[in-house]
């Protein structure tokens, strides 16, 4: 059965990403391997292979892999955009960092994704070799590859957090036409025409919990007067927790600011679902930031399979909630169950079916994946 899987994913993968016949199978392996067992420990990848070839071999084929082979991180972004049906519709993204440590050496990722549902979508990110928040030229790369594979996508807003106010990547941003929506540190300090600088924290101070307050105008961020900086709009909500959220946005109406921002926690959700909730990202022992590159793009095309394969689910029967109104369980944790169960209960021509309505741009509604639940 892992066979017709293995078959199936790599008719539709080699016409996005073009490898070797034994690279391509190595990738889909990969692809199987780590949504049927949840972690990308390569040795322990290894003992699933259903092949006649010795554990050892298979792991020192892995290795070859990633020692040899970079996936070109916008093919990936185009089989996810082609799977998921986002062409020609407005994106909003988000950009976010996610870090562990492996021993001493720190893993640092930065991703740029778009948000969908209540959950991100993997498209670019970049390996960073340090520690720390991402400086402003490696933010750029990041959008300069974004616009070299989608030139003519527009861009509903752009979501990041308190790491990303930085002037001249505000500035870029304004430049570019895209609608930011970021978080502001309560103790900056902004200005507005006619006005002295205050601190954000000023003009917050009576806000009980839940309630909310838009700024008048357009807003400048730093102390000095006459210095104009990429003017914004700002908008602060007291939360529950009796913290301030401030969040600025240069081209979004205020009434949307902190709606278009509450949509930013789908990138945390991504992060949870590609570590201890789902495919098991911190397992790795690689630290080289080109593999580490690699195995993101692996990762970005199982969690894109099974997050498709929960929505198909659960349109056909809808998850249940709870008493407090929340979820029984994720999409893509429905999704990633039905995939594990659907090696060891389909036939091998039903495998390939099931794989070809996953790759077709709208979800499908054949009532095969009720096989799987």
């Amino acid at each position: 059965m892992q066979q017709s899987l293995t078959t199936a994913l790599s008719q539709f993968i080699e016409n996005h990403i073009p490898l070797w016949r034994t690279r391509q199978e190595t990738l889909v392996w990969l692809v199987t391997l780590i949504i049927e067992t949840g972690t990308v420990n390569l040795w322990r990848l290894a003992c699933h292979v259903d092949t006649r070839a010795q554990t050892l071999s298979v792991h020192r084929r892995f290795e070859r892999f990633f020692q040899h082979i970079q996936l070109d991180g916008a093919s990936t972004a185009q089989l996810l955009v082609q799977i998921m049906n986002l062409s020609n519709k407005p994106w909003h993204l988000a950009l976010d960092r996610t870090n562990w440590k492996f021993g001493r050496c720190h893993i640092n990722v930065l991703m740029l994704g778009i948000i969908h549902g209540k959950v991100c979508l993997p498209l670019f990110w970049i390996v960073l070799d340090k520690a720390g928040n991402s400086n402003f030229h490696e933010r750029i790369d990041l959008m300069a590859r974004f616009k070299k594979a989608f030139p003519n996508q527009p861009i509903a807003s752009l979501s990041g957090d308190r790491e990303f106010i930085g002037e001249a990547w505000l500035h870029s941003l304004h430049e570019q036409g895209v609608p930011f929506v970021i978080r502001l540190k309560e103790n900056m300090m902004v200005w507005k025409d006619g006005y002295a600088p205050i601190k954000l924290s000023t003009p917050a101070r009576h806000l009980k919990k839940k309630q909310r307050q838009r700024l008048q105008g357009l807003w400048f961020l730093g102390r000095e007067e006459g210095r104009k900086t990429t003017p914004v709009k700002i908008s602060m909500m007291r939360l529950k927790t009796g913290e301030m959220l401030i969040v600025a946005s240069n081209l979004i109406k205020p009434n949307k600011i902190l709606p278009t921002y509450r949509s930013r926690w789908g990138i945390e959700t991504l992060f949870s679902c590609l570590k201890k909730r789902g495919l098991g990202l911190e397992d790795t022992h690689m630290t080289d930031p080109r593999k580490l590159t690699t195995l993101m793009a692996i990762l970005t095309i199982a969690f894109c399979l099974a997050y498709k394969t929960g929505i198909w689910a659960s349109r056909l029967k809808p998850i249940r909630s709870k008493a407090h109104g929340r979820r029984q369980r994720s999409i893509f944790s429905l999704g990633l169950n039905a995939l594990r169960k659907l090696v060891r209960k389909l036939k091998p021509e039903d495998i390939v079916r099931f794989i070809s309505a996953l790759f077709k741009g709208k979800t499908p509604r054949s009532s095969l994946i009720c096989r799987v639940l």
